[in-house]
């Protein structure tokens, strides 16, 4: 194999366990032993090690040194910390795109909006993931500014390991799109304070779900 081609194969088993992370085949917390990926993936020892620390690097693995690696499983303060920090990059993005968004990027943003919504009733799990991911990173690239949105892709990813309970009911996943719908709508009234208002009560809604004594 040349080194092109193990390149290739490196990327390509690395976005295979990356997207298996964000879809959730494991449980925050849960170890992955190198021998097991290998089997698993039908993968060889040094493309699981490069994509073990890649991974890693992303904050979607925790590596403990001696000990190996783990599906990231953010505490409550760190949890805390990456949703002010998305509220703050997100309602920033949502102004933005407010004043820079093409007539037919609202028209491509409201197509996902209600995909999203007749999935609710008659799609998978994995189809609102991603279209869930697809709505979002349209309305952020609007916002014309690509730094941003990639910081809060990276960010949005970083948080996928964390079980909100948000999406543990039909009427969550309701909530959820009911949500969208109301961001289509002060998207075309280009009314971005409200839309801003709307991006971080969908961003905090997890809140909800917490158990009473944990809700600030």
């Amino acid at each position: 194999m040349t080194s092109l081609e193990l390149e290739s194969a490196e990327k390509a088993f690395g976005e295979i366990l990356r997207e298996d992370l964000l879809r959730g085949r494991f449980r925050p917390g849960e170890w992955l032993k190198q021998a097991d990926l290998e089997t698993l993936y039908n993968a060889n020892r040094f493309e699981v090690r490069i994509a073990l620390s890649e991974l890693a690097a992303r904050h979607l693995l925790d590596h403990i040194p001696n000990r190996g690696y783990r599906v990231a499983n953010p505490t409550t303060r760190q949890r805390e910390q990456l949703y002010e920090t998305r509220s703050i990059l997100e309602t920033a993005a949502a102004r933005l795109a407010v004043t820079r968004i093409s007539d037919s990027d609202v028209e491509a943003f409201a197509e996902l909006v209600h995909r999203f919504e007749h999935a609710v009733e008659h799609g998978s799990r994995e189809q609102l993931r991603q279209l869930n991911l697809q709505l979002h990173d349209k309305l952020y690239r609007a916002s014309g500014n690509d730094l941003l949105a990639d910081q809060i892709r990276d960010l949005r990813e970083r948080g996928a390991a964390i079980a909100t309970g948000s999406w543990d009911t039909m009427a969550g996943i309701r909530s959820s799109s009911a949500d969208h719908l109301e961001m289509l709508d002060m998207l075309r009234r280009r009314d971005g304070e409200a839309l801003a208002h709307s991006v971080y009560r969908h961003l905090n809604r997890w809140r909800d779900y917490l158990p009473a004594g944990e809700r600030s």
